[in-house]
């Protein structure tokens, strides 16, 4: 089971609009590997009330959008920990014009560096390893100055690379900061 198949990108994307959220999806799930990287398992009160904000958790649209984060938490705490290397980034698929996926690949950046932010992790942290260099990249990509215009193959080619660049190093990241699995996730609150 990968991340998408778990969920779907435009249904949290809705769910979290719904809900009157600032966060988008993709940013959303960036916050929450950064989280779990850094922190290994994540304490998902912070991470639920960044996304939700504090008190929105009693309307429906805020219920379904909980459940909805429930199970990207899930999905994703086990694809990080699994063997597989089976994390995927939660963004636009295919058909989504290039524009629009590589302004959400931005946001997933914006969001893992806070989420590393968020579990104590800083570039200038003296962080072991490739840490520093994956998070001035991720910078980098999150910068509005990143967005492709063209929708041509070799564009396409570049975003795909880009993409798989970032999920490498996420995997990369949480090996180096959390180099013992941790245990497999209690449910959500």
């Amino acid at each position: 089971m990968n991340v998408k198949a778990a969920l779907d990108y435009s249904e949290l994307e809705n769910a979290l609009q719904s809900a009157d959220t600032d966060c988008g999806a993709a940013e959303c799930h960036g916050l929450l590997c950064g989280i779990c990287c850094a922190a290994g398992q994540a304490d998902t009160a912070p991470w639920l009330e960044h996304i939700l904000g504090a008190g929105n958790t009693l309307s429906a649209a805020a219920q379904n959008c909980h459940d909805l984060l429930a199970e990207l938490y899930a999905a994703t705490l086990q694809h990080l920990n699994d063997n597989d290397l089976g994390l995927e980034l939660l963004l636009p698929g295919d058909d989504a014009p290039l524009a629009l996926r590589s302004r959400a690949l931005g946001q997933w950046c914006q969001g893992f560096l806070y989420g590393l932010a968020l579990g104590g992790v800083r570039e200038e942290g003296g962080q072991p390893g490739t840490i520093p260099e994956i998070m001035r990249d991720f910078y980098e990509i999150s910068q509005p100055g990143f967005d492709h215009d063209a929708d041509d193959e070799t564009e396409e080619a570049a975003y795909m690379e880009i993409v798989e660049y970032v999920r490498m190093s996420v995997l990369l990241c949480h090996e180096e900061l959390q180099p013992l699995h941790t245990p497999a996730p209690g449910p959500l609150h």
